[in-house]
């Protein structure tokens, strides 16, 4: 299940950061922000907007801090946790990406059609929204058990055994 490595405190507080961070953009930014900035939509329609900018920037910092620390002199431990972090953002990318597509798709597809206001949220939140917002429920579980990894000084082996010849070389 997960293979136990002895980390020192150090080590174990670099390995959770990206997991912390990755979670900072899913529960405070794609649920806390987003559900902020709808409750003022009507008098600050541009306000949803923050949602994706601190999304991507979050997203970005994942992914060029990941590479640098994949070169950098850090341990195989703190760099294993980086590549999964990684894993998972590329995945909520994909992840987002499906309702963004959906959302554009429902509502050209509404106004070729002339479709009335209310089936057109129904499409949209039934087909694109609502399985995105339980893969991000998934998506903070599984970061949350990952924080809880990276404290104790653990790694699934399902990404152990692939990666063992970093973990041999030190790299």
């Amino acid at each position: 299940m997960h293979q136990q490595f002895s980390v020192s405190p150090e080590e174990a507080m670099r390995a959770k950061w990206p997991h912390e961070i990755f979670l900072i953009n899913l529960i405070f930014n794609h649920i806390f922000v987003f559900v902020a900035t709808i409750a003022v939509f009507g008098s600050f329609p541009l306000m949803p907007a923050l949602v994706p900018v601190i999304s991507i920037s979050i997203i970005g910092y994942i992914i060029i801090k990941s590479k640098q620390v994949s070169v950098s002199d850090e341990t195989w431990f703190v760099k294993a946790h980086w590549q999964i972090c990684v894993r998972r953002n590329r995945l909520f990318i994909l992840l987002l990406s499906i309702p963004c597509v959906i959302t554009v798709g429902g509502l050209w597809l509404s106004s070729m059609l002339g479709w009335a206001k209310i089936p057109t949220i129904a499409l949209i939140g039934g087909v694109g929204l609502l399985p995105f917002m339980v893969a991000l429920l998934v998506l903070i579980v599984l970061g949350n058990e990952s924080v809880h990894l990276a404290r104790t000084g653990k790694l699934p082996e399902s990404f152990v055994e692939p990666h063992s010849d970093m973990q041999k070389n030190g790299t």
